[in-house]
């Protein structure tokens, strides 16, 4: 979540039913977040607890063959994954959709095709052996992607961001290892023992086994693992740090130690939320609607940046940060080091905004286990990547930590255990995954794997 927040937002309390306003009290955001955070997560997991890690009613998401010539289609219906509720077609009461005369939803029984499925990206090869699966997170959306959020009354004032949810139709190649994995879940006791095969295989492959820890730098102790207590975050605001991978890299060919691309990281000392609107991208010319509202999110020469747009964030891609070498103040534009890759930011209707960051890119060091080989960031924060070994995947691109400094007592707020810090996985983006079928080539029927469930009355 790119917003400008006291603390993570999506922080809660196991033991907390809810939050309670006192009177007088500072009131801060991170407890409204809190409270909202604590009634949704209650509400997910009572879903998951009645329906199971994901179902369906009937038909709801089913994949199947239709048309001349014969495609695949997805069946339109509501389906939970972790208690998650996602629907085709989106929102919308039922009786409203039934009374809408358009063509779209005159025949509401009628499956999608997947290629007018919004954001499914076809399978590279579909003549392998593929498992079709549902990719289920919440995207953060500030009114500087979507002026409607804005109530015209407070005359341009900023308030609140959203969280929308977010669900793609992806595919995953079935080789060697992940049948592995399948039958390797077959023999899992607790906490596998009410979940299928096929889910628990697929979080087994695709939940980031990256970790991260952070602490603030000092002097030398005298045991190289416990945080010295001089050791002091060095900033003059408080601030929320955020470590988010931007290039997840591509590994070494089997016999190789070098990667063939490297993984690299962003970072932002106000959690990535200065942000900027685009108007227009001209070459390296780009024309913004605000350079800024003070002094501290006033757009600069040296800064660096990068232009995100609806296709950046639902389909990650890893185009190089620019760096302002020119601010107009007069024609409200910014003139960047280089053109932007593969026409970035041009298309208005997919909210272009840029972003300010920190730092250009900087490499990843994965290792097996924290090593105390820190990376500064900026005003005595450090920080420190680990990797779990395997099945876990690897490092995956937008998940994000987040770290609070406090210039009150010097601290960066991050979890320890007898003075060490903790290595955590990503704050976000917290991502849900389901098995919908399995295709063994273009021309066989999908293979269901959808789990069902009747509803309670009947």
């Amino acid at each position: 979540m790119h917003g400008d927040f006291t603390l993570d937002p999506l922080k809660y309390r196991d033991d907390v039913t809810r939050v309670l306003a006192q009177q007088g009290r500072v009131q801060l955001d991170s407890d409204a977040n809190e409270q909202t955070e604590t009634i949704l997560r209650f509400l997910r997991a009572l879903g998951r607890d009645i329906i199971g890690p994901h179902g369906g009613v009937g038909t709801s998401f089913q994949l199947s063959k239709a048309g001349s010539p014969p495609g695949l289609h997805i069946a339109r219906g509501e389906y939970y994954v972790d208690g998650i509720r996602c629907t085709i077609p989106p929102g919308g009461d039922i009786w409203e959709i039934v009374d809408d005369p358009a063509p779209a939803t005159a025949d509401l029984r009628k499956p999608v095709p997947l290629k007018k499925l919004p954001n499914f990206v076809p399978p590279p090869d579909a003549n392998k052996q593929l498992l079709y699966y549902l990719d289920v997170y919440e995207r953060h959306v500030s009114s500087s992607e979507d002026d409607s959020l804005r109530d015209v009354a407070l005359l341009g004032a900023d308030t609140s961001s959203r969280a929308l949810l977010t669900w793609r139709l992806r595919t995953l190649v079935i080789d060697d290892d992940f049948r592995k994995l399948v039958t390797r879940a077959k023999n899992y006791g607790w906490p596998f023992r009410e979940i299928d095969d096929w889910y628990a295989a697929l979080n087994l492959r695709l939940r980031t086994g990256v970790r991260m820890r952070a602490k603030a730098a000092g002097s030398e102790s005298t045991n190289p693992c416990i945080i010295s207590p001089e050791a002091r975050y060095r900033g003059f605001e408080n601030r929320l740090f955020r470590v988010e991978i931007h290039d997840p890299g591509i590994p070494p060919l089997p016999g190789q130690t070098t990667p063939e691309r490297k993984p690299t990281f962003k970072w932002s000392q106000d959690n990535g939320s200065i942000v900027y609107p685009v108007r227009k991208v001209s070459g390296k010319i780009i024309k913004l609607a605000s350079l800024g509202r003070d002094a501290r999110t006033q757009i600069c020469v040296n800064d660096w940046v990068e232009i995100v747009d609806d296709d950046v964030v639902i389909n990650p891609q890893y185009h190089p940060l620019l760096q302002v070498v020119d601010v107009n103040p007069a024609e409200m534009s910014v003139e960047l080091n280089a053109l932007p890759d593969e026409n970035v930011g041009t298309d208005p209707n997919k909210h272009p905004i840029l972003r300010r960051w920190a730092s250009n890119l900087i490499e990843v060091e994965l290792r097996a286990a924290p090593k105390d080989a820190w990376t500064e960031l900026a005003d005595g924060v450090q920080i420190e990547f680990s990797q779990l070994p395997r099945p876990y995947a690897g490092l995956r691109p937008g998940d994000y930590w987040l770290i609070p400094t406090r210039t009150a007592d010097g601290s960066v707020a991050w979890p320890q255990v007898n003075g060490v810090a903790r290595d955590l996985p990503p704050n976000g983006i917290d991502h849900h995954y389901a098995p919908i079928a399995m295709m063994d080539g273009p021309q066989a029927t999908p293979m269901d794997l959808r789990l069902k469930y009747p509803y309670l009355a009947s």
